[in-house]
């Protein structure tokens, strides 16, 4: 049946992968034992990037139904240049070398220029590190602004492909500016990452399997697709949170589309501290995030998914990758 399911996948056959995506029991298991195959015997074998998350600032021009950020009611904050930096430092001392510097979209030329400089300055220091940015849509200046100070690694999610789709879920955005801001992304070098949302509000199979076309077509070096979880701040508040099988099986078959790409397991498989990230790893994904590097004081004003939001540590994320029989690694890319 492996092998049905690898020609089918890769074929996009439209009908197999409807069936695929609403497996359970024995063939969930069999498609998760083959999308582990295929990482396994890719490029990085059974190894786990383990990288730190630094959240910059809550502030974001976007207005995401399924976020709350940019709804004004946490408190707002964006880390200066000085505490981006130290923490960074303190934890690259105690053996971090991946960093992914996230925020919400903030354009102010002042926090791109001082990200700029944190990441310049802390290469200088440990040259053997990764930097990864999640910032949102920016200038193409200010990306190439960044590229230059040292960073390899830009995640710019498309969250939904559907045009209208896209409308009714990211109104401030459309998916044709997001894709030419990709192809920025891919015009200056960068390693990109790009992915969607799965469960969301009104989102059907076709819009799920346009999603895969496009993930099929975009050169991706990182592929992700989060759960939607409902957040009691966002516009979506009364909706359901998104299947976790689905959203499993959908990770599976990115997984045997792009073998060699890097697929996090994220924290809208856990909002709470259960086995659910073990369960994208078992799925297919090779990345893990720590969340220690955001100062405390702030983390729970960066609420994607909720207010009371789980934040995994380091013992955490190493003990479910031992779980899984997966390898630690400082990066992959």
């Amino acid at each position: 049946m492996s092998d049905f399911i690898i020609e089918n996948i890769k074929q996009l056959n439209k009908d197999v992968i409807k069936e695929i995506l609403q497996y359970k029991g024995d063939n969930q298991q069999e498609l998760f034992e083959t999308a582990r195959n295929v990482r396994n015997n890719g490029k990085y074998g059974n190894n786990v990037e383990l990288r730190s998350v630094i959240e910059l600032s809550n502030i974001c021009s976007q207005k995401c139904k399924y976020c709350s950020i940019a709804n004004g009611k946490d408190t707002i904050f964006t880390m200066d240049k000085e505490s981006i930096l130290k923490n960074i430092i303190t934890l690259a001392n105690i053996g971090r070398r991946t960093f992914l510097l996230q925020s919400g979209e903030n354009h102010t030329q002042k926090f791109i220029e001082d990200i700029a400089y944190c990441c310049q300055e802390v290469i200088k220091i440990f040259p053997d590190i990764r930097l990864i940015l999640c910032l949102g849509n920016l200038s193409y200046e200010q990306y190439k602004l960044l590229k230059e100070s040292g960073v390899s690694r830009y995640i710019l999610k498309f969250e939904i492909s559907d045009s209208e789709f896209h409308r009714f879920c990211r109104p401030a955005d459309t998916i044709e500016n997001r894709l030419e801001h990709i192809q920025m992304l891919f015009d200056l070098g960068y390693q990109v990452g790009s992915g969607n949302i799965v469960g969301l509000p009104e989102q059907t199979f076709d819009h799920l399997y346009k999603d895969l076309q496009l993930i099929n077509k975009l050169d991706l070096s990182m592929v992700s697709a989060t759960r939607f979880v409902s957040n009691p701040l966002s516009a979506f508040k009364d909706y359901p949170c998104g299947d976790i099988d689905l959203t499993l099986n959908f990770l599976s078959v990115l997984r045997i589309l792009k073998p060699d790409a890097l697929i996090p397991s994220t924290t809208s498989l856990a909002v709470s501290k259960d086995k659910g990230q073990a369960n994208g790893l078992l799925a297919g994904c090779n990345t893990i995030t720590i969340h220690d590097g955001t100062p405390e004081e702030f983390e729970q004003n960066y609420s994607i998914y909720s207010q009371n939001r789980f934040v995994p540590r380091e013992q955490y994320c190493r003990d479910i990758i031992k779980h899984c029989n997966m390898i630690p690694v400082k990066y992959l890319l």
